[in-house]
C-alpha cells in the first residue's frame, strides 16, 4: 500500500501476513538448503580474471571482458575454462544494471557448458535493492522495467496514495515512485527474477589460494569458514525479508517508507493500533521485534562482509590482526576485494600483496575511473586496463597515505622539505599555519620554532613511526621561516583535535574503529617514552583516522614506560607486537643517525622489553 496514512486495521492483516511469510520463508528456506551444498571454493583452477564494482557501465564491462579475451564480438563466451569474478556491486549509480545481470546470467550458463565458472559474489549494492535500501538506484534502472510495469496496478496505487494524501499529492506520487518503480520492486523481490538470482549468489569464495569478497572480512568473521559466512548471510537475508514481507502486508512499513526508518516507523505505528484482539495484536508485537533483530543483524551492517572496509582502508598494523587470523583460518594467502575505489583509480596492493583492491571506478560518470581485470595465472598477479593497450603488469602496493587524502607521504615530505612556504597565520603559541608549494601540489602545514634538541626529537619520533610502518605521525622536516630554524609538520585539510571532541562533545566515528589506533598510540608513546600525551596533541583528520603530534618530551633514558601508560599499560597486537620485537641497536642506530643519543637508544630497547613482557603476561 502506498498510503501514508492506514487503510483499514493493520490486524485485520495479520493472517494474510502470516500467510504470506510462510510462503516467502518456505521460497527463502528452499534457497538455503540449495546454498548448504552449494560449492563455494575451487582449486586447480589454471586461469582466473576478475573484475569489481560495475554499476550499471554496461559499456565498459564488455569492453573490459573483450580485452581479456572471455567473450568474443558479439559477448559468447570464449573463456573456455577460465573462470570469471564478479566482486559484486552490479547495481545502482549506472542506467544499464539490467543488461549487466541478463549478460552475467548469460555468461554463467555458457561457461559453464566450456568448462568455465562465471561467480558472482554479491555487493552491499545488491544487497540493499533486493532488501529494499533504494538510495543510489539510477532514474535508468527503474525505467528499464517500465514496460513490465501493470499500468493498471500503477494507476490503483496512485488512486490510493491520492486518497490518503490528498488531490495535490499526484506529482509526488510520481517523484517518489517513477515509471518503472514497482516493476523494478517485483523483479528484485525473492519471487521475482533477479530477486531470485540474487539470493542464490555468495558472499564469497575461494579459488585456488585467493577468496574474494567485496568489502572483506571484519572481526564479525572471525573464526567462520567461507561455507559459514554463506549460511550466516544468507540466512540474514532471509530473516530480513520474512520479517519485513509481514509488516508490509499488515501495513506497519510502507513503499515510501525510508529503508534507514522502518523499524522506528513500525514501532510507530503498532502503537496507534487500537481495535485488535490479543492474539492478533501479539502477533504484530513478535513481527515487529523480530524485523528491528534482522535489521541489526552484523551480517547486514557496516561491518558485515559486503560492507566492511578495513582491509581497504584502515592502519595495516592494526588491521593484520583482523585480516590475518582470517585469511589463516580458511587456509588461503590473498583476499581480492571491491567496494573502495582505489586513490588514484588504479588497482593496488596492500598489506604486503596479501590484499588486492580492484575496484578502479569502472562507472566513469561516477568515478572517473576505468575498467580494471586482475589476472591470477601461472603468471602470476596482473592487473590491467581496457582502455589501456599495455600488457598485464604486476600489481604495485598502495603508497602510504598520513594526513593528505590526495597525495602520498613521499609527495608530503618532499614539498615540506623543498616547497615554497607561505604564511596563512598563527595557529597557537609558538606555533605558524602556513601553506607549502612545490610543482602545483600544495601541503597545509604547521611551522614550530624550537630548540635543536626538540627538532631531533620531533624528527626521530617521525623516523620511528616510518620504520615501524604505523603512519601515526604526519611528515616532518627541518625547515627555516622568517629566519628561524624549526619543524615543519604536515596537517590534513580538516583537523579536529580530542580536546576539540572533548569540549564540544562531537561525535567520532569513520570507516576505522578509533580503540585499535588507539592501541597503536599506546604502544608507540611506550616505545619512545613520551611524557607529553596530551587531548590537544591527538589529531582526526576528515575520516576519523588518528594522528600524533607534539614529540619534544620523548626519548628520555627512563627505562621503565611513560607515568600516564603505567596504570593502564597498553596492549598491543600481534603485528605490532612482531614489529616492535623486529627492533635492535643497529636497526635503530641506521633509522635514526644522531638524532638520539646510544643511552636513549638502549632505554628504547629497554621499554620495549617491558611493553613485550606485559603484554606476554596479560595474555596468558
Amino acid at each position: 500500500m502506498c498510503s501514508s496514512r492506514s487503510n483499514g486495521n493493520p490486524a485485520s492483516h495479520v493472517l494474510r501476513a502470516a500467510t504470506w511469510s510462510a510462503v516467502l520463508a518456505v521460497l527463502l528456506a528452499v534457497g538455503a538448503r540449495a546454498e548448504e551444498s552449494q560449492q563455494v571454493a575451487w582449486q586447480g583452477v589454471e586461469r582466473v580474471v576478475a573484475f569489481a564494482d560495475v554499476h550499471g557501465a554496461y559499456a565498459e564491462l564488455t569492453a573490459l571482458l573483450r580485452s581479456v579475451g572471455v567473450v568474443d564480438a558479439d559477448l559468447r563466451w570464449t573463456g573456455g575454462r577460465t573462470h570469471l569474478v564478479s566482486l559484486g556491486d552490479l547495481l545502482d549509480r549506472g542506467a544499464d544494471s539490467r543488461k549487466v545481470m541478463d549478460l552475467l546470467m548469460r555468461l554463467q550458463d555458457e561457461a559453464a557448458t566450456a568448462g568455465g565458472r562465471v561467480h558472482v559474489v554479491l555487493g552491499n549494492h545488491e544487497a540493499m535493492n533486493v532488501l529494499g535500501d533504494l538510495r543510489y538506484v539510477d532514474p535508468g534502472e527503474y525505467a528499464a522495467f517500465a514496460g513490465e510495469e501493470s499500468r493498471d496496478r500503477r494507476d490503483a496505487l496512485r488512486a490510493e496514495w491520492v486518497a490518503g494524501n490528498g488531490p495535490d499529492s499526484v506529482a509526488a506520487f510520481d517523484a517518489k515512485f517513477p515509471a518503472g518503480f514497482f516493476g523494478h520492486r517485483a523483479a528484485l523481490s525473492p519471487r521475482g527474477r533477479y530477486g531470485q538470482w540474487l539470493l542464490g549468489l555468495p558472499v564469497a569464495i575461494v579459488v585456488n589460494d585467493t577468496v574474494f569478497m567485496h568489502g572483506g572480512p571484519s572481526k564479525v568473521l572471525a573464526g567462520l569458514s567461507v561455507q559459514e559466512i554463506n549460511l550466516r548471510y544468507r540466512a540474514a537475508l532471509r530473516d530480513y525479508l520474512v520479517a519485513l514481507e509481514a509488516l508490509e502486508t499488515a501495513q506497519l512499513v510502507r513503499p515510501e517508507d525510508p529503508y534507514s526508518e522502518r523499524p522506528a516507523l513500525a514501532q510507530q505505528r503498532l502503537a496507534t493500533v487500537a481495535t485488535a484482539d490479543d492474539v492478533s495484536l501479539a502477533r504484530l508485537k513478535d513481527a515487529v521485534q523480530r524485523f528491528t533483530a534482522a535489521d541489526r543483524n552484523p551480517m547486514i551492517e557496516l561491518d558485515g562482509p559486503n560492507w566492511y572496509r578495513g582491509a581497504a582502508l584502515c592502519n595495516e598494523c592494526s588491521e593484520a590482526d583482523v585480516l590475518d587470523p582470517f585469511l589463516a583460518a580458511i587456509g588461503v594467502r590473498r583476499l581480492v576485494i571491491g567496494h573502495t575505489v582505489a586513490r588514484d583509480t588504479r588497482v593496488a596492493s596492500r598489506f604486503d600483496g596479501r590484499v588486492v583492491k580492484l575496484d578502479a571506478g569502472m562507472n566513469r560518470d561516477a568515478y572517473r575511473g576505468r575498467p580494471a581485470a586482475l589476472t591470477l595465472d601461472e603468471g602470476g598477479a596482473r592487473v590491467s586496463y581496457a582502455d589501456d593497450r599495455a600488457p598485464p603488469a604486476a600489481i604495485p602496493a598502495e603508497a602510504l597515505y598520513v594526513a593528505s587524502a590526495t597525495l602520498d607521504d613521499a609527495r608530503v615530505a618532499e614539498t615540506l622539505a623543498s616547497g615554497t612556504i607561505t604564511l596563512v597565520g598563527p595557529r597557537s603559541p609558538g606555533s605558524i599555519e602556513v601553506s607549502v608549494e612545490l610543482q602545483g601540489q600544495k601541503v597545509p602545514a604547521i611551522f614550530s620554532a624550537t630548540t635543536r634538541d626538540d627538532t631531533r626529537r620531533e624528527l626521530a619520533a617521525h623516523r620511528v613511526d616510518r620504520l615501524l610502518r604505523l603512519g601515526l605521525v604526519p611528515a616532518t622536516v627541518e625547515r627555516e621561516f622568517q629566519g628561524q630554524r624549526g619543524v615543519m609538520q604536515a596537517r590534513p585539510d580538516r583537523i579536529v583535535t580530542l580536546a576539540d571532541v572533548q569540549r564540544d562533545k562531537l561525535r567520532v566515528g569513520g570507516w576505522c574503529a578509533l580503540e585499535p589506533q588507539y592501541e597503536l598510540m599506546y604502544g608507540f608513546d611506550a616505545l619512545i617514552g613520551n611524557e607529553a600525551r596530551t587531548a590537544d596533541r591527538i589529531l582526526y583528520d576528515g575520516a576519523w583516522m588518528l594522528l600524533l603530534t607534539g614529540h619534544g618530551q620523548s626519548f628520555g633514558t627512563a627505562r621503565t614506560l611513560p607515568a600516564h601508560l603505567q596504570a593502564r599499560p597498553p596492549s598491543p597486537g600481534p603485528e605490532l607486537r612482531r614489529r616492535l620485537a623486529s627492533l635492535d641497536d643497529a636497526t635503530l642506530s641506521a633509522a635514526l643517525g644522531d638524532l638520539i643519543t646510544p643511552r636513549e637508544r638502549k632505554a628504547m630497547l629497554e621499554r620495549r622489553n617491558t611493553l613485550l613482557a606485559q603484554a606476554a603476561a596479560a595474555a596468558r
